[in-house]
């Protein structure tokens, strides 16, 4: 009996988040990171920004779906997975991205201090099938789908004084992370109390997304 032949599976991480890399990482994912060589378009009009579940969705879909261009037009062959992501804080509505300066990040927080806030990270995982080219004996078709989930976890901070806030802004913590803060590093002094996934917080619930590369 003839063996059927192994079809190659690569795992890609549309992804330049080092805390990312290193849960998949941890994990014992095989992976290997791409990102676009063009940045991601980021905008979102104002429907999106008023509901931040759907934003999320659609940034960390962009980013997925750069990737899957650039990777196509290298005419890879095999099942293929390219993971996007992006977190957002959310704070009575008001969605906290990146700071864009030490004052700005003191300003998050200001604001996030003594209350709930909600942190939501969108995962869009894309699968593509690729055959063969005519010439190796397959019929060059592509197959592309993709699935696109939200994790919502609520983290509560304690108040801060502006003593705390000026000594972590110094530590330079507060400069790529969402809300301007990093709950794997010193930020973890701010938070009082976590309900949902950790992961999730740091930016990439593990488990959802393992269990939907496994299915």
């Amino acid at each position: 009996m003839d063996q059927q032949p192994v079809i190659p599976i690569n795992i890609i991480l549309a992804s330049n988040s080092p805390r990312r890399k290193q849960l998949l990482q941890d994990a014992g994912v095989q992976f290997r990171v791409f990102t676009p060589t063009e940045p991601v378009d980021e905008t979102l009009d104002a429907d999106l920004l008023a509901q931040p579940e759907e934003a999320v969705k659609k940034l960390a879909e962009r980013k997925a779906g750069a990737a899957v261009q650039e990777v196509l037009a290298q005419n890879p062959v095999g099942l293929g997975f390219v993971i996007g992501a992006d977190t957002m804080v959310v704070l009575d509505g008001e969605i906290f991205g990146k700071p864009y300066s030490a004052d700005h990040a003191r300003e998050m927080l200001r604001k996030l201090s003594g209350k709930t806030h909600q942190v939501i990270t969108g995962v869009s995982v894309w699968m593509m099938l690729l055959n063969e080219t005519e010439e190796n004996g397959g019929d060059g078709n592509v197959s592309i789908g993709f699935r696109t989930f939200t994790e919502t976890s609520e983290v509560t901070f304690k108040e801060l004084t502006e003593e705390d806030i000026n000594a972590y802004v110094a530590t330079g913590e507060t400069i790529d992370k969402a809300g301007a803060y990093g709950i794997q590093g010193y930020g973890a002094m701010f938070v009082s109390r976590i309900e949902g996934d950790y992961f999730s917080v740091m930016g990439l619930p593990l488990c959802p997304l393992c269990r939907m590369l496994r299915a």
